[in-house]
This record gives structure tokens, sequence and C-alpha cells, in this order.
């Protein structure tokens, strides 16, 4: 259809445009039609330019993974006698602290001298990495075993389904036990001190209770030493009137006979 179309158009230009080129006057009308191709146009300069891009390459990096020198001695004029790789365990064997070496042995059992300062007691990044994507996995695993789990909750086996709303209903009436059940451990665990406290004091009146009961029967004690004492005070007493009350009046008597 759209042939047809520009067909047609091309007759009715044609048709137009022949009984003008007859006439010797008007030649402009070529150049006119010559005159809309511009300069710009027609270099082929954008196409050089596209041609000399180089084409988009993927990115590239340098590798982490190096090769630190081991040498024979504590010093750069020993020769190398193997490397170990970036990131690798070893053992320290020696440090001379003087010349900033350490002589380690590698997991092979190589042992040679490395700078000082290329040894950290902190793990390579390779190797944190690892360990973060192994966590990464573990959760991964874990996210996957609660979300099919969570399904479960929703569609149980027997064919009952619950709803969002159910769950977190249940989720309330759980946590609302859950606080029961905690106030009343946490009223036991009161109960439990405050019995621990009564009974130090009950142990603590009983002590007291010894003390004040000795000191009773030691009070007690000395009351009877005490009377006995007296006792025996007034006995001598009265042992020693008896004794020279008779001897008084024989001197009374002697004396009223001399007068």
């Amino acid at each position: 259809m759209k042939t047809l179309i520009l067909l047609f158009v091309l007759t009715t230009w044609l048709t137009a445009t022949a009984p003008v080129q007859a006439k010797p006057k008007p030649k402009p009308k070529p150049q006119l039609q010559s005159q809309p191709q511009p300069q710009p146009e027609s270099h082929p300069q954008p196409q050089a330019s596209t041609q000399t891009q180089p084409s988009p390459s993927p990115a590239i990096y340098v590798s982490d993974t190096l090769d630190l020198p081991l040498r024979a001695g504590a010093s750069d004029r020993y020769k190398i006698i193997g490397g170990v790789p970036s990131g690798s365990p070893v053992e320290v064997l020696k440090v001379d602290t003087a010349r900033g070496y350490t002589q380690i042995r590698t997991p092979k059992g190589l042992k040679g001298w490395l700078l000082s300062n290329q040894l950290t007691t902190v793990p390579s990044g390779r190797a944190l990495l690892a360990d973060v994507r192994q966590e990464l996995e573990q959760l991964q695993a874990q996210h996957a075993e609660l979300k099919q789990h969570m399904n479960e909750m929703v569609n149980k086996p027997d064919g009952e389904s619950l709803s969002y709303p159910q769950l977190y209903e249940q989720a309330l009436r759980f946590r609302q036990q859950l606080a029961e059940y905690r106030k009343v451990a946490t009223d036991t665990v009161a109960m439990d001190e405050r019995n621990r406290v009564l009974q130090e004091q009950t142990v603590t009146l009983e002590r007291e209770l010894q003390v004040i009961q000795q000191e009773n029967q030691a009070m007690r004690n000395e009351n009877g030493s005490m009377k006995l004492l007296l006792g025996a005070v007034l006995t001598g007493a009265l042992l020693l009137a008896v004794i020279l009350i008779p001897r008084i009046r024989e001197q009374r008597r002697a004396q009223w006979r001399q007068l």
C-alpha cells in the first residue's frame, strides 16, 4: 500500500515538473532542489569516528593472590628459596627486630625469612570473605527453613488454612501467656528471695536467743555464787558473834567485879 502511494506521489510530481523544465528561464529550480543537500551531511566524518572507537571490553582486575618471596637469611642479599601465598597462616620461629625480618614456617613445612611488616595478626580479606559467604549461605538456609515453616503454619495439612490476622492473634495470645508465665516466675523468684531472707533472719534471731540464754545462765551462776558468798559471810559473822559475845560478857563481869 505504501509503495502505491509513493508511486502516485512520484507520478504527480513528475507531471507537475515536466512543463517547468521545458522553459529556459526557470532553471534555478534544479538549484533549489540541489540546495537542500548540506555539506555536513555529505562528509563521512561521523562514520570514521564510529569506526575508530574501540569496542567496550569487560573490566579486568589485578589478582590479590601474591607470592611473597622467602629468603635464606634475614636480609635481601640472601637468595630466594621459595614463596608463600598472601593470606596463608604461618608459624613464627624467630624475629630479628634489628633487620626487620622474621623466620617463619609455611603450611608446607618450608622455612625462610620474610619482612616483618608483611606479617599481621588479622586474617586476609579472602579468608574473611569466605567466612562471610559461609555465614550468608547459612542465613539464607535458615531463612528458607523459616519461610517453609511459615507456609506450613499458614496452610495446615488437614486443609484448615489460617490467615495472617489469625496468626497475629495467636501470636498476641502466646505473648500474653508468656508474660503471665514470666510474671508467675518473677513472683516465685520474689517469694523464694523473701523466704531466704526470712530464713536468714530466723537463724540470726536464734543465734541472738542463744547468746541471751547464755548470758542469763551466766547471770544465774553469778547470783548463785553471790548468794553462797553472802551465806558464808553471814555464817562466819554469826560464828564470830557466838564466840566473841561470851568473852565480852565475861570481860564485863570481870570489870564489874573489880569495881
